[in-house]
């Protein structure tokens, strides 16, 4: 019965808005708190027996009058009776969202490195992530999913939580609700009509007083009955229209306030404000989801999906991947969580199920530059799968670098242009995927840019002969290195140094002690008494080592040579602080030269002095250096044999006692290493030890305090090689110059696939002035033999004009080659440089699609597992997902709160209403002299 009363006086206006529908509900309070029947029998005989005494009396009381006076009175007092009730009953209104929710998609695509794997078996070139991106961009999954779901797409690495891509279709979120649309010239004829009828009442009342008093009772009844009709009615639609329309005064619904009633009807309008912010889309999925991560968490993706959203309304996930989980929780987790939620899982397998008959090169170790008679290892990585494992001979070729054929993997029909066979190995290749290392010595024979490789004659059933070979590029340097050692005093560090690089043959050292004395003997092949003072001196030197020197020492001018030797002529400049003079020239104030010598260093320094974060000097324990991921990166911290091997040694390392303070590292810069006491944290931050940037076309790298000699007590070899290969990677580009044009660098020359490289070109037009141009094109040749366009743009805040920039994602394992060209065709003039690129072992060591963990995360969910095969055509792929994942939206009606206007012009009707039905009984009765 409740519910019967509640729906007597329901009005619903239903309207479009975000998420749902809008419904407005008028319902008995007093009704939802009558409970059990008993209650509503009380309630229903005690009305009945009001009505029932109420007419009975009120026929004996008029039963002398005229029928129609009678009926009219007793009218009167029923709808007073009807007013009480309906006050009792304490009607009120309220606004209901009906808020359907819709359906989801959620599409995972891995992103991990083995996506970078072919897709098929048989020299497949399209790679896994590839034929994602071709699924997503080419064919009409997603257009099909968002007519029926809200589709969300996301990516999934070695990070816990996956990145979302892009989202369509469905409904905004709620909130951004469009209030109901009224119907205001409906409302005004109501209200206007009512008034009218409450009007001819009270006219009708007028004269049925003038005619009672004239004794004309013969046509009395009539204009009574009519009087209360009339404003019984019209009462009751004004007072509708009033008490609904609490937007509009009574001014506005009579429409006697025009200019209120535009603004209002304006106010309704939906306004821009109200619109929703369009979806978050993709424009180029191959780029987006490139292969980049170093682990694939197939069961922490998921899991977050999962617990991200509603299970009621999520209709599935579509997981693209190869199925190999090697990080994180594994997928029965996900399998449980999915289980639990009653969502399906609808896996997409990309890559091989089989174990094809193939042998390859996975990655080639090579140095960049090396010196004649120095002897270099070559080292390459070799991986294979197949029924058994294989014996093979692995060869190593040589040859000038004619820059003729592409980079990377060659085919074995280009393999005649590897070079010349100069040594070769024979190798058990385990077949299980596991991989195995291949090292090779050899001696430079001329110098020049050469080419070497590495080259698998492979069985013949090998069914992929694109990567049985893999190509690397070097340069025999002649000249000697030629390096300026400057040091404040004799430290330990300086005389360490200063005595590797004199022994060195490959290095041509000049030395120049602040505080030495003329005529002092030094361990170099020249010592100075004074910083060069003509640029064909200074830009002579390929580095320059500073060990806390004097800075206040050294003129304006010379700072000035130094800044054009390294911007301009790309010089290598190794700064190491130190506790004597570093701390003075950070604390002066008004010398010029500081901001000149502070913006060298890559890293913003303290200058409140040692007591305040400014480092420290004379430190009581040693503390271990706190590597960064670009640390393991830079090779010239690969101080062992075995890179591998490298950080095992400088854990071992028992650290450094003091640090220069350090604020913060400049923007672009990279920090290696910070100082690991907890202690030395200021602004949640430790101070950082190692770190370099570009300056120009030249490098810069900064070392928090000199000692490094500290290694020795773990090996010489260590030391040395630490120093060697820093002084030569500064230098790089000093050596690596192919033209008088200008130089172009990397900031690094081997990589993990997925990383982003930095670009950086300094460059001079045909009459050597800085080139101001708005960009400049390079070509970057990928291993596959793509060609892409970089653009390099200018750079903003450099030191000199001239200076460009950009970078680039290395997508696949293999060599990367750069290279720019400058002039016109009669003087041409070529830069390049060289990235290797290789896969982490973790990603390699199971290329194989993951069949039987796929089928589980179907199975175990209710999804179905769809594998990509090379003969698998898009529309067949999305028409079987399509008709699995079934539409589930959920509606949800959110109740509103009782309008307070609606209840206050409820009882301001009412209360008239009810007045004005006693007032024209007493007056009727008045008329016909009752009591």
């Amino acid at each position: 019965m409740n519910e019967t009363i509640n729906g007597v006086m329901d009005e619903t206006l239903v309207d479009r808005v975000s998420g749902g529908t809008q419904q407005v509900v008028y319902e008995f309070a007093r009704a939802a708190t009558l409970e059990g029947w008993w209650s509503w029998a009380l309630l229903i005989g005690t009305l009945a027996l009001l009505l029932f005494l109420c007419i009975r009396l009120y026929r004996r009381d008029v039963a002398e009058l005229a029928p129609l006076t009678r009926w009219t009175l007793i009218g009167l007092r029923l709808i007073t009776i009807a007013g009480l009730v309906f006050f009792f009953f304490d009607l009120h209104r309220r606004t209901e969202r009906m808020v359907t929710r819709p359906s989801e998609v959620t599409v995972l695509v891995d992103t991990s490195q083995s996506m970078s794997l072919p897709v098929g078996a048989m020299g497949s070139t399209q790679t896994r992530a590839e034929r994602a991106a071709r699924l997503l961009e080419d064919s009409d999954l997603l257009e099909r999913f968002e007519q029926d779901h809200r589709v969300s797409v996301y990516a999934f690495d070695q990070t816990s939580e996956p990145k979302l891509l892009e989202t369509r279709g469905g409904v905004s979120p709620l909130g951004a609700v469009e209030q109901p649309t009224r119907e205001p010239a409906l409302a005004s004829n109501a209200a206007v009509i009512g008034a009218l009828l409450v009007g001819l009442g009270v006219l009708l009342s007028v004269i049925a007083l003038l005619v009672g008093a004239a004794g004309r009772t013969e046509i009395l009844p009539w204009l009574i009955c009519g009087a209360a009709c009339s404003v019984v009615l019209g009462m009751i639609s004004l007072g509708s229209v009033y008490a609904i329309h609490t937007d509009r005064s009574l001014a506005e619904l009579l429409g006697r306030d025009k200019a209120a009633d535009s603004a209002a009807t304006e106010t309704n309008e939906p306004t821009d404000n109200d619109a929703t912010p369009p979806p978050v889309r993709v424009s180029d999925w191959s780029k987006t989801i490139a292969a980049t991560g170093s682990q694939s968490r197939i069961g922490d993706a998921l899991r977050s999906i999962l617990s991200d959203h509603d299970p009621s309304t999520l209709s599935g996930v579509v997981v693209m991947t190869d199925g190999q989980n090697n990080g994180g929780v594994g997928t029965g987790a996900a399998i449980a969580a999915a289980r639990r939620t009653e969502v399906a899982i609808y896996p997409v397998g990309l890559g091989s199920s089989s174990a094809p008959v193939n042998v390859r090169v996975v990655d080639l170790d090579a140095p960049r530059r090396v010196y004649p008679g120095d002897k270099f290892a070559v080292t390459a990585m070799l991986q294979a799968s197949g029924p058994k494992n294989m014996e093979v001979d692995v060869q190593l070729l040589d040859k000038l670098d004619d820059s003729s054929s592409g980079s990377g993997a060659e085919t074995n029909e280009a393999s005649a242009n590897l070079g010349e066979v100069v040594d070769s190995q024979k190798m058990n290749v385990a077949s299980d995927g596991t991989l195995t290392a291949i090292r090779f010595e050899m001696e430079p024979e001329s110098v020049g840019r050469r080419r070497l490789a590495i080259r698998v004659v492979a069985p013949e059933e090998d069914q992929n002969q694109r990567d049985d070979s893999r190509a690397a590029r070097y340069e025999v340097v002649a000249k000697k290195l030629r390096v300026l050692a400057i040091a404040g005093g004799p430290t330990r560090e300086y005389r360490f140094v200063r005595n590797l690089m004199f022994r060195d043959k490959s290095i041509e050292l000049d030395v120049w002690l602040q505080t030495g004395k003329p005529g002092m003997s030094q361990d170099a092949d020249r010592v100075l008494d004074a910083f060069p003072a003509k640029p064909e001196e200074l830009f002579d030197y390929d580095a320059i080592f500073m060990f806390d020197p004097n800075w206040t020492a050294m003129s304006a001018e010379s700072l000035d040579l130094l800044d054009r030797w390294v911007s301009q002529q790309a010089g290598g400049l190794i700064l190491v602080a130190g506790p004597v003079y570093h701390s003075q020239w950070t604390r002066l104030r008004t010398d010029p030269r500081v901001s000149r010598i502070a913006g060298f260093f890559p890293v913003n320094l303290s200058k409140r002095g040692t007591l305040v974060s400014g480092g420290r000097q004379g430190g009581e324990n040693p503390w271990p250096l706190d590597f960064t991921p670009e640390a393991r990166r830079a090779e010239f911290l690969w101080i062992a044999e075995d890179p591998a091997d490298s950080f095992d040694v400088w854990e071992q390392f028992g650290g450094v006692y003091d640090f220069v303070g350090v604020k913060n590292a400049k923007p672009g810069a990279k920090v290696y290493a910070y100082f690991s006491d907890p202690t030395t944290e200021i602004g949640g931050s430790l101070p950082a030890y190692l770190a370099s940037h570009f300056y120009g076309a030249g490098r810069v790298y900064f070392q928090g305090s000199g000692e490094m000699w500290r290694l020795r007590g773990e090996s010489d070899t260590y030391f040395d090689s630490y120093y060697t290969k820093l002084v030569r990677w500064v230098s790089e580009g000093r050596l690596m110059r192919d033209s008088t044009r200008g130089v172009l660098l990397v900031d690094s020359s081997r990589a993990m696939v997925g990383e982003t490289i930095t670009v950086r070109a300094i460059l001079t037009d045909d009459q050597f002035e800085p080139l101001d141009v708005a960009e400049v094109e390079a070509k970057l040749l990928a291993p596959s033999g793509r060609i892409d366009d970089i653009n390099l743009l200018p750079l903003k805040g450099e030191p000199r004009p001239g200076t460009y920039g950009g970078r680039f994602v290395v997508r696949e394992a293999g060599s990367y080659e750069l290279r720019l060209t400058l002039g016109d065709a009669l003087e041409e003039q070529v830069l390049q440089q060289s990235v290797q690129v290789r896969l982490p072992t973790v990603e390699l060591e199971r290329p194989r699609r993951n069949d039987d963990e796929l089928k589980q995360l179907a199975d175990m969910t209710g999804g179905v597992f769809a594998a990509v095969e090379p003969d698998t055509t898009n529309d067949a792929l999305v028409s079987t997902l399509v008709s699995q994942l079934k539409p589930q939206p959920q509606t949800t009606v959110l109740p509103g709160t009782p309008d307070i206007d609606f209840n206050r012009r409820r009882n301001v009707v009412l209360m008239w209403l009810i007045a004005t039905m006693l007032t024209m009984e007493w007056v009727t009765r008045r008329l016909h002299r009752l009591a």
